[in-house]
């Protein structure tokens, strides 16, 4: 059998090196399957990532889509089957969550004032009442009170409730 050949394909060799892009920087990183440690490469590649908490660090690629250029993000628990799918320089998008601000945290709100000519008219919350309307028994449309408090007693008060 002369004329007969096998054909064997052979598989990419497994991917050693990524590009992570951060903003407008890109960097070769060598890859990780283990997300940990994907975090640690990007945190050595970019100085800015130094002391951004895991939590806001987010990676996701570029994929056109019907004619479209898209980012998928990738989860945690997605990236070590994303990362064993990978091809040799492909780019991973870096992506840094703004920081979220603990509601316990004790900011105050803006004052609202609203219009009022009878000092006695004049109402703050209290953490047992969060009316913020004027009893019914005010007359007047221009008798109105002021408001002052913090998110934090608001929500005591909503506990309480």
């Amino acid at each position: 059998m002369a004329g007969c050949r096998t054909h064997t394909r052979r598989s990419p060799a497994a991917p050693d090196v990524i590009m992570y892009r951060l903003e407008d920087k890109m960097m070769y990183v060598p890859l990780d399957y283990d997300w940990k440690e994907a975090l640690s490469q990007a945190r050595r590649a970019f100085e800015s990532l130094a002391k951004v908490d895991d939590g806001r660090i987010t990676f996701s690629m570029d994929v056109i889509s019907d004619g479209r250029r898209r980012s998928i993000g990738i989860s945690p628990s997605a990236w070590r089957s994303i990362a064993s799918r990978l091809t040799r320089y492909e780019v991973i998008n870096i992506v840094v969550r703004p920081e979220v601000v603990d509601p316990d945290v004790d900011v105050a709100p803006p004052l609202y004032s609203l219009a009022s000519s009878a000092p006695e008219e004049k109402r703050s919350l209290s953490s047992s009442s969060l009316r913020l309307h004027p009893p019914a028994s005010s007359t007047g449309s221009g008798s109105q009170g002021i408001c002052k408090f913090g998110l934090k007693g608001i929500l005591q008060a909503l506990r309480k409730e």
